[in-house]
């Protein structure tokens, strides 16, 4: 092997590896401008918003590890992480987002909204999930 493919290959093997740890996130599937999806549309997790930092779904998540939200237009089940799973009440507020009151925590309603294949469930002001339609 000569010196110069010998110097070649380091950079050439550094930049697949680099390519491959940063394309492990999952490209977001929000799409705002299609059609608004139902709040009983079947959802999957998209990516989250934690204190102002972009958290994007891994290619090799586990879906066990992922958010859940489901809803049958009145209950509602929510996780963020495994075993920390919310139920409750869920109604629509004449602006078009959506009210949901977990069981247990009235006192501290979560909102949420639907824009196009995307729902948003905000936590705070800093802190959101996003799921988008299967």
């Amino acid at each position: 092997m000569s010196k110069g493919y010998r110097r070649l290959i380091v950079p050439v093997i550094s930049l697949i590896i680099l390519i491959a740890c940063v394309s492990c996130a999952v490209i977001s599937k929000v799409n705002e401008n299609s059609q608004t999806a139902s709040i009983t549309s079947k959802w999957t997790f998209d990516h989250a918003t934690n204190k102002g930092e972009n958290v994007p779904r891994r290619m090799f998540d586990r879906d066990e590890d992922i958010p859940h939200f489901s809803s049958d237009g009145e209950t509602f089940t929510f996780n963020i992480v495994p075993g920390s799973v919310y139920t409750g009440t869920i109604s629509q507020n004449e602006d078009g987002t959506y009210t949901l009151i977990n069981n247990g925590n009235e006192d501290k309603p979560i909102k949420a909204t639907v824009n196009g294949n995307a729902l948003t469930i905000i936590i705070n002001e800093n802190t959101n999930v996003v799921f988008v339609v299967v």
